[in-house]
Order: C-alpha cells, then structure tokens, then sequence
C-alpha cells in the first residue's frame, strides 16, 4: 500500500502545472523555514531557562534576571476582569458573536477584546518588586471559555472543559486569562531601579542645576551677588557652584534614605519576558515539547519537499 500511495503522490508532482508545482513547492519551503525557526527558539528559551540562576529580590542585581514568588495586587483601585468581573492583577479576555445560537452555520467575529496594562507586585521572602507586564508573554492560573446570549455574561464558570464547549448554546462566546493575587509566580525579565534612569554623577547633576538656576537672573543675582554690582563675577561664580553641589548631595541623601522601589519589565533588547503561573520545570518542558516538534516538522517538511524536487526532474 505504501508504494502504491508513493506512486499516487508522484503522478500527482509530476501531473502539476509548473506554476502550482512552484506555488506548492514554496509554500512547503516557508513552513519549513518556520518550523526551523520555531524549534530553535525553543531551544533557546528552554536553555537561557535552564541557564538562568534565580535571584532573591533582596540581593537582585540589575539587568536580566530570573524571579519566584507570588502576585500581589497593589494598593489602591483593585483589577477586575471586564467579562467575569472577578478580582486579579492581569488578565486578558476576548467576546466573539456567531449569526446563530449554536455558533455552527457562521463564522466567529471578534466584537471586545483587551488585555491588562496595570502594574502590580511580585514578592518573594525577602522583599517585592513592581511588574510592568506590558510585552510580556503571560501563562496565567485561570483560562476559561463559555457561551452565552448577551453581550455581557450572566455567569461565569470556575472552570470550562471542552465537554463544556460542546453542550453550551448561546450566540457569545467568551474567554478570558487570569492570574490571581497570591497567585504561583514565575518570572524573567529586566530588572532595575525606578530612579536609575534619571540618576547621574555629582558634576552632571550640579551642572543641570546650575542651568537651572541661570534661568532665574534675578534670583540668582540676589542670592550670589554679594558686592552688588549687577553681575556674577568669578569669586562669587564659585560659591554658586558650592551651592549648587551642596543640595545636589543633600538631595541624594535624602532620596538614599527612602526604600528602594525596583521594577520589572521587557528587555529592550528583545529577550523573552515570561510571567508564569506555573513553575520553570514545565515552561522548560514545554518549550522542549515545542523544539523537538519544530525539529521534526522541519525535517518531514524538507524531505517532502527535496522528494518533490527528485520526482518532478527525475533526478
């Protein structure tokens, strides 16, 4: 069976008009090309993973770093889920409608969909840190879809199956992803201080204030001119530089005793910025699930198509 089904498929090459059989041809060579491409960025990802040595928030050095702990919602105005209306610190949801109640005779179209921007804290046993989950690739806790006839559900479901899925009516259909506060947290991405942006040295930042106050004449005359004669001369231009250094450092003492407040985002560099409710051992798993798929498909798809090529010129 299986030569006569080889011998079916290379009439089939062969019985192509030169433009299809390019077409195809092509076609099988980008998802090749993709299937290469997914597979080794799923080597990579599962091994910058397996690399990446997990840093407690006290003693977190800045740059990319790897962290665990929970979801914590910050203080203030409390994120609900727009379709469930349940409390989280993230979520994404989506509402499609269908021409019938049963959703099987038109297509589904999109009508609602967002996701959350708000920031809020991962926290470990040594401290806490402020997530900005913009950009970031989210698994989160909670991952349920129903069907209902309103725009805006009546209920919404703990947990949803496909049997689920199979035995609702309704002309909505809703899904939504949440993390939940006290939620598992795994995360990877770029660390920093909050201020570390806007910090620079003594001199810098005695220069920026010196620019400062030069737009003040007046003022600066009035403070600085001691012998009154209208200008700002050398003696009296060191004493405002003194000045000027003095409250810079006064200021940075003053910021120093304050808590340190440390964020979480995407690298601008590009590299993967991972929220996870469930823990690295399975991201690992599954990113290797996916390479070994990606490497496979690679190769079918190659074979195919280097066949292909041997059949249609009797090479």
């Amino acid at each position: 069976m299986s030569s006569t089904l080889l011998a079916n498929c290379a009439g089939f090459v062969q019985f192509l008009s030169p433009l299809a059989f390019f077409v195809c041809g092509g076609i099988i060579g980008i998802a090749a090309v993709a299937s290469c491409y997914a597979g080794v960025n799923a080597i990579y990802r599962s091994r910058l993973i397996v690399d990446m040595p997990t840093s407690k928030l006290r003693s977190a050095a800045q740059g990319y770093i790897e962290l665990e702990g929970w979801a914590k919602m910050m203080p203030g105005e409390p994120i609900y889920a727009p379709v469930s209306g349940k409390p989280c610190v993230w979520y994404r949801y989506k509402v499609e409608q269908s021409g019938d109640s049963r959703g099987e005779r038109s297509r589904w179209t999109t009508v609602e969909s967002g996701t959350s921007d708000a920031i809020f804290y991962i926290v470990d046993q040594t401290g806490q840190c402020v997530v900005d989950p913009d950009g970031a690739e989210v698994i989160p806790s909670v991952k349920v879809c129903w069907r209902g006839n309103t725009p805006r559900p009546l209920f919404s479901p703990k947990k949803t199956s496909v049997w689920d899925m199979l035995f609702s009516n309704g002309s909505f259909r809703y899904t939504e992803y949440r993390l939940h506060e006290y939620d598992a947290l795994y995360a990877i991405g770029q660390f920093s201080g909050m201020g570390d942006s806007v910090q620079a040295s003594v001199s810098q930042a005695t220069g920026d204030l010196l620019s400062l106050w030069k737009r003040d004449s007046n003022g600066l005359l009035q403070r600085f001119d001691t012998n009154r004669d209208g200008q700002i001369d050398l003696g009296e231009w060191d004493r405002v530089r003194q000045a000027a250094e003095r409250e810079v450092i006064s200021t940075w003492r003053e910021r120093q005793q304050q808590p340190e407040i440390n964020l979480l985002k995407k690298p601008a560099d590009g590299r993967p910025f991972i929220l996870s409710s469930t823990s690295q051992d399975q991201i690992i798993t599954a990113s290797r699930r996916k390479a070994l798929l990606g490497v496979v498909g690679f190769l079918v798809l190659g074979l195919i198509l280097v066949w292909s090529v041997i059949q249609r010129f009797q090479l």
